[in-house]
């Protein structure tokens, strides 16, 4: 169950930092270390589809964190303003820097998913493709651009997580999109036949439908919560 309101409070302005900060850090690192797991994963099953498919990931890969450093930017900013204002007390305040923060994300990433989708082709050489690569680059990144949007609000939500002091939900969330994807991923590759976009499909579709910080923190009213902090849509 999560700590009430109070006793969350008391904690991140109370509790010895020598026992805040692990207990703080070793969820993001356990998140950290899942991720890097999942990617070696990730690159396994592709690698076996040939050179030119895993080329056409690495490709891809830089956009993907060009769409992640745009996401971490607007839920790190965010989650700065919402501690501040936690340990104010100013909890509507915080809840409506939630919302904005929420919708920017998706906002932000459909616009991205529109443009960049308009002029992939262009996208995929100015990233480094060639012309052998460039079919399986274009169709990857389309799928994945399909899938920004709910990326970028999943990233950051999971960032105001972090900074309300709540790591361990943060944690929860990406250890499991890792653990399923690495099983989905040979699943959708080999079992389905989809190839190169069976990966891009796993991965916009788990973006879209993974049990993330948003539905991991919501109520029965349908709302979007913290464990502490009720946030109206």
């Amino acid at each position: 169950m999560a700590m009430r309101e109070e006793e969350k409070f008391r904690q991140m302005l109370e509790e010895p930092v020598n026992r805040l900060i692990p207990r703080l850090a070793i969820p993001s690192m356990v998140s950290m270390i899942v991720v890097a797991v999942y990617n070696m994963a990730d690159t396994f099953f592709v690698s076996r589809l040939g050179t030119s498919a895993s080329a056409a990931v690495g490709v891809v890969f830089s956009m993907a964190a060009i769409i992640q450093a745009i996401a971490f930017m607007i839920g790190m900013g965010c989650g700065n303003e919402i501690s501040r204002l936690l340990g104010a007390k100013e909890q509507e305040e915080a809840e409506r820097y939630v919302a904005v923060g929420f919708f920017t994300e998706l906002i932000i990433g459909t616009m991205i998913a529109i443009i960049a989708g308009i002029f992939v082709e262009t996208l995929v050489y100015a990233l480094g493709s060639t012309k052998t690569i460039a079919p399986y680059a274009m169709q990857y990144a389309r799928i994945i651009l399909f899938g920004s949007p709910f990326m970028m609000a999943s990233l950051g939500m999971n960032n105001m997580l972090r900074f309300q002091g709540n790591s361990f939900y943060s944690m929860i969330g990406i250890s499991t999109g890792g653990v399923i994807n690495m099983f989905l991923d040979p699943l959708f590759i080999y079992v389905g036949k989809m190839g190169i976009g069976g990966d891009s499909y796993r991965h916009s579709g788990f973006a879209i439908t993974m049990p993330d910080h948003a539905s991991l923190c919501s109520d029965y009213h349908g709302q979007y919560v913290f464990p502490n902090h009720r946030i109206s849509a």
